[in-house]
């Protein structure tokens, strides 16, 4: 891992908050369609395909949904909507091309940006503890 988040693209590097909207990940989510752009934390740069992991973030998350609270990794509380939930569980995957920037631009500190990719990690790791004990 690099002593700082990767610059990606010319257009952002991992740990940047960008726009996106649900219907463009893959695979789609049901009742994606009319959603609008929510905020999205990007986790790797593009593979060979074009494809980024990022982390989803929300005021309403769906059920079931693992989340942390937003400001746990020094994001700011909007004035108006309050505290945002960022999803820790699986990544979600979108074409970079679906990514739209966040203005004005934001981004993690990248000691914060570790702690998240550390609560992705032990999320993923207990559900599959508990699939195995299932």
């Amino acid at each position: 891992m690099s002593p700082c988040p990767t610059m990606c693209t010319g257009a952002f590097r991992e740990g940047d908050i960008m726009k996106a909207k649900p219907k463009h990940f893959i695979p789609r989510p049901e009742g994606s369609g009319s959603v609008g752009q929510h905020p999205v934390i990007v986790l790797s740069c593009p593979d060979s395909q074009g494809y980024v992991f990022v982390a989803p973030m929300s005021h309403c998350h769906p059920q079931g949904t693992p989340t942390r609270s937003a400001s746990r990794y020094g994001l700011p509380v909007d004035p108006v909507k309050g505290e945002s939930q960022v999803n820790i569980g699986q990544p979600k995957v979108i074409h970079w091309e679906n990514l739209r920037p966040n203005k004005p631009h934001a981004s993690m500190g990248y000691k914060e940006y570790l702690a998240l990719k550390a609560d992705i990690f032990k999320c993923w790791q207990q559900q599959q503890q508990h699939r195995s004990s299932a």
